[in-house]
């Protein structure tokens, strides 16, 4: 996992990487009628690698969306 403790996102990064975190989670609810946290937890990880892999979201972002996942699923 990526060291993000120095990143301090803005707002705006934190708002886009809570409106991710529950686009992961309508998509996994849709597809997997029987999952868990940790589920969750390994999709979350697997996505934000994808995005910092293709560049697809600002590296802040997924910064944020890693925070999020540590606090909401640790």
């Amino acid at each position: 996992m990526h060291n993000t403790a120095a990143i301090a996102p803005t707002t705006e990064q934190r708002i886009e990487a809570l409106e991710l975190f529950l686009q992961h989670l309508v998509l996994v609810i849709e597809c997997q009628p029987s999952f868990n946290a940790e589920a969750l937890d390994r999709w979350v990880q697997m996505c934000c690698n994808r995005m910092d892999a293709t560049g697809s979201t600002p590296p802040a972002t997924v910064a944020a969306l890693r925070q999020l996942q540590r606090r909401v699923l640790s």
